[in-house]
């Protein structure tokens, strides 16, 4: 196994030995604990837990951990799970990658008090070297106190979500450029399946909240697909009005009338019964 972490707080070699020595199950002594700077001959490269750290600059973050653990070692954990045991005996937050975002941003902060935090992670270039900021968190983190706490956009973007209608058709529909008709086509029309099935399900992103400007963004789809169904060539149209069809009865069967003037765009004219905002 080989993780890649990040502590808030500066931690002794002594400490990052005792701690993953217990973390992994194996005595002290098969721990080997180096700073990336310092004499890297002496080192016991035969351990069956090496770990080499770099001292960051001064910024959010204290240290960054490169870890590798021997197959078969007995108490081989996840990079999550390490960085939740280290952050427990380190009494100070380790940052570890979202492997399920793949995004160079995209890091999960965990808390000494055993919580795992969304957090945006972004590389400061200097002159000297590379720092860190922690830019956003989605709760409070009380040794990230600089990081605005907010829902991160890109989760929700980037989040799985099937457009089974919306493929069938495109399946056979010819694709383009960004600007043509026909890529517009494809982006508007999973934009608005995409949000029509998180209103039929309640599903806001996995943390059941939801950005305003998003559903903005993707009431804005279903303004621009009005507006493309009578561009499509004569052979999509009616393909496209039936799909369209489909999509807003289920939108219309999820959402409530809402007090507002609009009456073409009737969509922008309904609300989801539970507001994610």
């Amino acid at each position: 196994m080989i993780a890649n972490l990040f502590t808030v707080a500066e931690v002794e070699e002594a400490g990052l030995r005792s701690a993953l020595a217990e973390l992994l199950a194996v005595p002290e002594e098969e721990v080997d604990v180096a700073d990336t700077d310092a004499d890297q001959e002496a080192r016991r490269w035969d351990s069956r837990v090496l770990c080499t750290y770099r001292v960051l600059p001064p910024g959010d973050l204290a240290l960054e951990l490169d870890i590798s653990v021997e197959d078969g070692t007995s108490g081989a954990l996840t990079e999550a799970e390490l960085a939740r045991g280290l952050a427990a005996r380190a009494a100070a937050s380790v940052l570890h990658p979202s492997l399920d975002l793949d995004l160079d941003s995209a890091y999960w902060v965990a808390t000494p008090d055993g919580r795992a935090v969304r957090c945006r992670l972004e590389a400061v270039d200097s002159d000297e070297d590379t720092t860190y900021r922690v830019d956003v968190v989605e709760e409070k983190v009380a040794d990230l106190p600089r990081a605005r706490v907010e829902i991160l956009p890109e989760v929700l973007e980037y989040e799985r979500i099937e457009t089974p209608v919306s493929d069938a058709f495109l399946a056979t529909y010819p694709t383009g450029t960004t600007a043509s008709v026909e890529g517009r086509v494809h982006y508007c029309l999973r934009v608005w399946e995409r949000l029509v099935r998180r209103v039929a399900t309640d599903r806001w992103g996995p943390r059941g909240r939801y950005h305003k400007a998003l559903f903005q963004r993707d009431l804005q789809a279903r303004d621009d697909l009005a507006q493309l169904v009578t561009e499509v060539d004569d052979r999509h149209t009616d393909g496209l009005r039936a799909v369209l069809a489909r999509l807003d009865d289920d939108f219309r069967r999820a959402t409530e009338a809402a007090p507002t003037t609009e009456t073409e765009r009737w969509w922008r004219d309904r609300s989801p019964a539970s507001i994610p905002w």
